[in-house]
């Protein structure tokens, strides 16, 4: 299958944020300083966008000045205006300067004191400065250059892709459009682009996906490999409280009730709220209410995969322990034993007439956002009802459900 490597894959859905960033670079060139952050979840293309900012500075006219700042920071080279330094001749003018990755690379973070000003001085104009950073994880040297009054100051939160653009870039990885058979996984990866490119590459790598009919369909239920390891690296990144806090979130469900996570893990939910922020500051869950909402089903399965299999056995086995123990406080009449397994089939007739339709429409192969605009819903509803269906017939996929629910 003809293919792209991620870093060729063109920049889908981000339109608004490049206009921003092109704002940005011109009033540094024709008004002042200017700092931009970009704030984002891991993965959500903090990076693939900062290098689109280089590229387009470059078409602006900003070159790499070399040492002492290295691949991350640029300077202006106007028309005529140049001044001696030590080493000759040298363009003026403002800097850009690219902080990403900040924990990473930290020998590339340039001191704001020492960039050059408009006369090539340290410590005059700062220039523009494009700075990544995750959720609740700002920098401390973005806060001299804000105390700064003359400095123009901005702030960009990355999002998760639309449908239509994560469709998009599903076919610039695959190099044909994702069939019928393909389209519920990619709606479950809810516009993360580094989650998308990992998930189509390792089902390239894997022969998991094929040509056919000139579009690209899943051969295998099997999640990739790559896709696993990248999810436990990007846990690792988080603190002990922090991950297992969201493994045992992921293994309780796509909603998860603070006072349930209290409960298993024998604490109250004003002791978790430290660990509650940290965990919301990740972007893996958006709160609601009195509930924790996975914002990827696919991120949210992954990250209960990577708990070892008896351990999440167990976790699963206390949480319906648990779930049990509280409904019978709460209604102890209404408490009666579970249907046999014999009597599954005839839960399927359960079904409302609004969730067969939305089945039905899920058979066609619609993202959320069309069966919305089918039924009239919004897409928040549209995921609640999948949801329930999910926990209704105990699976985690598109692909599984509409087998759960073949003959219904």
């Amino acid at each position: 299958m003809n293919t792209l490597l991620a870093s060729e894959v063109p920049l889908r859905g981000r339109e608004r944020e490049l206009a921003v960033i092109r704002e940005i670079l011109e009033h540094g060139l024709r008004r002042g300083p200017a700092v931009l952050a970009v704030e984002g979840m891991p993965g959500i293309g903090k990076t693939r966008l900062l290098t689109e900012a280089a590229a387009l500075a470059r078409r602006l006219g900003y070159v790499p000045p070399g040492r002492p700042h290295g691949r991350d920071a640029w300077t202006h080279r106007p028309s005529a205006a140049r001044t001696r330094g030590h080493g000759g001749d040298r363009p003026s003018g403002p800097h850009l300067v690219i902080v990403d990755d900040l924990h990473g690379t930290p020998g590339h973070v340039p001191n704001p004191a020492r960039v050059p000003g408009p006369r090539g001085r340290p410590g005059g104009h700062p220039g523009v400065w494009l700075i990544a950073h995750r959720p609740g994880e700002a920098p401390p040297l973005i806060r001299p250059l804000l105390a700064d009054p003359a400095a123009r100051t901005e702030r960009l939160i990355l999002g998760p892709l639309a449908p239509a653009d994560t469709h998009r870039l599903a076919h610039d990885l695959l190099g044909a459009p994702p069939a019928r058979s393909l389209r519920p996984l990619i709606d479950d990866v809810e516009g993360h682009p580094r989650l998308l490119i990992d998930l189509l590459t390792g089902l390239r790598e894997e022969g998991g996906v094929q040509l056919s009919g000139g579009e690209a369909e899943l051969l295998t239920e099997r999640l990739p490999a790559r896709l696993a390891a990248r999810v436990r690296n990007t846990l690792e990144r988080y603190s002990p409280a922090c991950r297992q806090l969201l493994c045992v979130a992921a293994i309780l469900g796509d909603e998860v009730v603070y006072a349930e996570l209290a409960l298993m893990t024998r604490t109250s939910v004003s002791a978790l709220l430290p660990t509650l922020e940290e965990v919301w500051a990740t972007g893996v869950v958006r709160n609601i209410g009195t509930r924790a909402v996975f914002r990827s089903p696919l991120l949210r399965r992954l990250i209960a995969e990577s708990v070892p299999a008896s351990v999440r056995l167990a976790l699963e086995q206390e949480a319906a322990a648990l779930r049990s123990a509280r409904r019978g406080q709460r209604h102890p009449a209404a408490v009666r034993p579970g249907p046999p397994a014999t009597d599954r089939p005839a839960r399927r007739a359960e079904l409302s007439e609004r969730q067969r339709s939305l089945v039905a429409l899920v058979a066609e192969g619609l993202t959320n956002q069309q069966i919305a605009s089918r039924l009239a819903l919004s897409p928040h509803t549209v995921n609640y009802h999948l949801r329930n269906l999910f926990k209704h017939y105990g699976v985690s996929s598109r692909i599984d459900l509409l087998r759960a629910t073949r003959g219904t």
